[in-house]
């Protein structure tokens, strides 16, 4: 090769490189920190239940209105993303920012139905549409690791927690309660749209969908072959291997949300004897754990000859770290190792998904997958506090052991249709 040559193909990598960094990498971290603010809402509530004078449980309900319209959002609006990453983008930000706004205008009118409609609705909508729309775009853009690329935003989505509670401390002495949320919105609609503006697929990407859709334009002797492999969602719930998946999902999602709003009781049991200061150290750990394991376990998926491998392992290691648990004071141990698989099982899936059924429809699919999340919201802590109350601290323990230890016999069949499918 002429140094000629080599000179231009370093200018060319340099040049993808900087398009990858400003049209997906940067507005989908951006993007998937904004929307992030949705965990951040404990803070808000303890505040907004004093001020229009209703019980906290009532108001923290708003929180799970939100991650079941996440789901929701996320399933039904997988086809806007599939056919205009930009559209979908400013759809997703309109939802989000008008949640936040009509979030306000509840507190202010001491209306808990108006905030359930803000916060749990639209927000809700706007963060499941927001959560999806940069996954496929990075996975095109970085095809040789795509569950890395995958990765990359919803860590981002982790981080957007801690970002909203720096931003909301640093707030806290000049805006009260009443005007949070019309800040919050204001300081977010300047990334969100600017990322919305940036974010494109790649070149190639764009060339094969403008085929596509002029294949449909115009018929031919495979329109019927064609037609029959046409996406639907009646064909993908009536899909085996997808229903599997997306047990996966619910299952894993709903231990994780048994275990993590327990968790600072736990560390305070007397059986335990943790102080104040490791329960916090290892509460803010599990944040760190979670987007910790999103990264490593997305990566070593990128390393083994089958990616549903890796759903088995995080299982198997979720398991064992519950049959420890049963000794309470290997609680902080465990609460940071299953906050790793928790987060790992949100990385890990789009890629698995992708390897099974392709690209072409990923972001309607992952939607799909995600109507488990909404689903795991309003089930699993649920659960967990009945059986808590009924059981306490070894009846979640052990009801957690069980479903990990289903989960792994559903992901083995899971696996199986995978090598099939293969052949």
């Amino acid at each position: 090769m002429t140094e000629s040559s080599m000179h231009w193909k370093r200018r060319y990598a340099s040049i993808l490189s900087r398009k990858r960094t400003f049209n997906a990498v940067l507005p989908a971290v951006l993007l998937a920190l904004s929307v992030g603010q949705i965990y951040a809402f404990t803070i808000f509530s303890t505040r907004i239940s004093e001020y229009i004078n209703v019980p906290q449980p009532q108001v923290q309900f708003a929180f799970s209105l939100g991650i079941f319209f996440l789901g929701m959002g996320a399933a039904f609006f997988g086809k806007i993303v599939e056919k205009n990453i930009r559209l979908s983008a400013y759809v997703g930000t309109a939802l989000f920012l008008c949640g936040l706004i009509a979030t306000a205008i509840g507190i202010n009118m001491k209306s808990k139905a108006i905030i359930y409609l803000g916060y749990g609705f639209l927000t809700g909508l706007g963060t499941g549409v927001i959560y999806i729309t940069p996954v496929k775009t990075l996975m095109l853009w970085f095809q040789e690791r795509k569950a890395l690329a995958a990765a990359v935003p919803i860590i981002s989505f982790g981080l957007g927690s801690s970002l909203c509670t720096l931003i909301d401390k640093s707030l806290q002495s000049h805006v009260g309660i009443t005007r949070i949320f019309f800040v919050l919105a204001a300081i977010y609609a300047i990334p969100m749209i600017a990322s919305a503006i940036l974010l494109r697929k790649p070149a190639a990407a764009l060339r094969a969908a403008r085929r596509a859709e002029e294949a449909v334009m115009k018929p031919s002797a495979n329109a019927g072959v064609a037609s029959a492999k046409a996406f639907s969602y009646g064909r993908l719930l009536s899909n085996g291997w997808f229903m599997r998946a997306w047990l996966f999902m619910f299952l894993n999602i709903s231990c994780g949300l048994s275990l993590i709003p327990l968790s600072k009781q736990f560390m305070e049991m007397d059986s335990v004897g943790y102080s104040a200061g490791l329960v916090t150290l290892i509460i803010t750990g599990c944040g760190l754990m979670n987007g910790a394991g999103r990264l490593i376990f997305a990566w070593w998926s990128d390393h083994l000859p089958r990616r549903t491998d890796i759903l088995l392992i995080l299982l198997a290691i979720s398991v064992g770290v519950m049959c420890f648990s049963f000794w309470p004071p290997f609680i902080g141990v465990a609460l940071l190792i299953i906050n790793s698989c928790y987060g790992a099982g949100f990385s890990t899936i789009p890629a698995v998904l992708a390897d099974h059924f392709g690209m072409d429809n990923i972001s309607k699919i992952h939607g799909a997958v995600l109507s488990a999340w909404g689903v795991a919201g309003l089930v699993g802590n649920q659960v967990s506090l009945r059986v808590f109350g009924a059981w306490g601290f070894c009846g979640v323990v052990a009801m957690l052991a069980i479903f990990y230890a289903l989960n792994m016999l559903n992901v083995w069949t899971l696996r199986i249709g995978a090598k099939q499918s293969a052949k």
